[in-house]
């Protein structure tokens, strides 16, 4: 089994490789992209997140995109194929992972092939966006903890520690699975040796968040407003609120066929049965249901199941499917990096209950049929979602339908790069609702331009918090575009907020005709348009 499974490596890795730099190249472009791209352009120049620009994240992804693409350039391509990349050793790791713990290398196919044919990996995984960087630290944090033995080194639990911390610093929120990380280094110690492994993992994962001690110790203010507060105040239904919106995403998740609810519900039951169809102590269903409801994680103390690395990966899934439901808005998105923890879940639990049917004839064939009926049935609904977030954009998140399609697409947005180059002078400021136009050109954003998302909460700050955390109020917008401050401006075919102005003229905030309108009353000048897509020119300068 061990020399198929490693002579499969490269095959594996080559296919996810390739599946996943197809579907980088594309897939329509996610709307927040463009900062989490136009951030990583700062870092290479130089610039600090919090400190320098505005950025509402953990500081680890434009550090990471931005090494990246000081080694291959700077480029929307190239952005996406790190994100493919990533992906793809992800999803290597998993072979390895459910063939290391079944002892069946088809089971560990059956893993790959549910992980490519995810909607919610192929769909958010590829992009520049968190997902694909801390999912892959918190998935090694895992694999690394659950080869943990009593008498395994105690570097083991310190290399787990670091990539965790990793993870939390890519996404802050993954900080709550540390209890079932810290659960797990005890319980496989020997006796009287727990504790010090703990310390093992901590110090581990003190090294793995060093970026955010270093940007906390030097504004803990701006730290915290970028990573909580902002979060806190960009809605009026505070961090954790909205509940009725929040049950409208759970129903999406679960029964709708945009977003592919069949896969999630499939894995989650696959899972449930499986393991609680295996041997257990009494009570521990009960247990398992207190650890699902995220009310004690005590009580996992208890459990026993014939395949403990199948357990802990459910659990990890069940925790974070838990806090994503938490932020508000809650978007359907949230829940993709819970599916690599369902497929080893799913993967190794089948797999374990297969072997227990003692009975070699009918019964285990019955049962490898169905668990074919369902892969096939996994896969095959994955097929309209491929489609539509590759060919149609239909249904797709961030976007505004079949017609808005053309407007993300990455040949799209880098002509609208180029005709800014003709435009601009080099390292000009040049003021665009979007960042992602000018990540990919010569021209740099005009100051509060560099994240669409500071608009949307700067009337809730007073002057001094503005200039602090480097949001832009929308009445100085207006007035620098009166002053022709930025002698450029780029406005697509919607904007995060606009202007106070907009607000006032009409209802919805993403007209983009009063945008315009008000540019053209300012004394700006359309140039160029590609797309839907207008590059203003300001006529005169003061």
């Amino acid at each position: 089994m061990d020399r198929t499974r490693k002579l499969l490596f490269l095959p594996v890795f080559a296919f996810l490789l390739c599946f996943f730099l197809l579907v980088a190249r594309h897939r329509f472009i996610d709307p927040d992209e463009g900062y989490y791209l136009m951030a990583s352009r700062l870092v290479l120049q130089h610039k600090l997140p919090y400190l320098d620009f505005f950025y509402q994240q953990a500081p680890l992804l434009p550090y990471a995109y931005g090494l990246w693409m000081k080694l291959f350039g700077i480029s929307w391509f190239s952005a996406r194929s790190f994100s493919a990349t990533l992906s793809a050793i992800l999803g290597l790791l998993i072979y390895d992972h459910v063939c290391h713990q079944t002892r069946r290398w088809l089971a560990g196919l059956a893993a790959v092939v549910l992980y490519v044919s995810s909607s919610f990996v192929f769909a958010w995984f590829p992009l520049v966006k968190t997902y694909s960087l801390a999912t892959l630290f918190l998935f090694g944090a895992y694999v690394v903890v659950t080869r943990l033995l009593p008498a395994s080194s105690p570097w083991l639990a310190a290399v787990s520690g670091v990539l965790f911390g990793l993870s939390v610093d890519t996404r802050s929120y993954i900080v709550v699975c540390a209890p079932l990380f810290l659960w797990w280094v005890f319980r496989h110690s020997e006796t009287g040796d727990g504790t010090a492994r703990i310390l093992w993992f901590l110090g581990g994962f003190t090294i793995g968040i060093g970026p955010s001690l270093c940007f906390f110790v030097a504004s803990p203010d701006r730290f915290l407003f970028n990573n909580f507060g902002y979060h806190v105040i960009r809605t009026d239904a505070g961090l954790v609120g909205a509940w009725s919106q929040k049950l409208l995403a759970a129903r999406i998740l679960l029964f709708s066929a945009n977003y592919n609810g069949i896969q999630f519900c499939l894995l989650a039951a696959v899972c449930l049965a499986s393991i609680f169809a295996l041997p257990i102590r009494r009570g521990a269903a009960a247990l398992a249901f207190l650890m699902a409801s995220a009310v004690s994680f005590a009580s996992i103390f208890v459990l026993r199941i014939r395949r403990d690395a199948a357990l802990l990966a459910f659990l990890i899934a069940v925790v974070l499917a838990f806090i994503s439901i938490l932020p508000t808005p809650l978007l359907v998105q949230y829940f993709c990096i819970c599916m690599p923890f369902l497929i080893v879940a799913a993967v190794c639990a089948a797999s374990d209950y297969i072997t227990s049917l003692r009975a070699a004839g009918t019964t285990q064939r019955v049962a490898v049929l169905a668990g074919i009926a369902l892969l096939a049935t996994f896969v095959a609904s994955s097929v309209p979602n491929f489609r539509s977030y590759l060919i149609t954009g239909e249904h797709v998140i961030g976007m505004l339908g079949t017609d808005d399609a053309p407007n993300w697409t990455l040949d799209e947005v880098s002509a609208v790069s180029k005709a800014i180059d003709q435009l601009a002078a080099p390292k000009e400021r040049i003021a665009s609702f979007w960042p992602g136009y000018i990540f990919a050109s010569q021209a740099d954003p005009y100051p509060g331009f560099e994240n669409d998302f500071g608009r949307m909460i700067s009337r809730k700050l007073t002057v001094d918090q503005r200039t602090k955390y480097h949001i832009i109020a929308e009445s100085d917008i207006e007035a620098d575009f009166a002053a022709h401050t930025p002698r450029i401006a780029v406005l697509g075919n919607r904007i995060m907020f606009g202007p106070q102005r907009i607000r006032d003229v009409c209802d919805n905030p993403y007209d983009i005709s009063a945008c315009a309108t008000m540019l053209l009353s300012h004394g700006y000048t359309v140039v160029r348009t590609i797309g839907d897509t207008s590059i203003f020119v300001s006529s005169s300068r003061p």
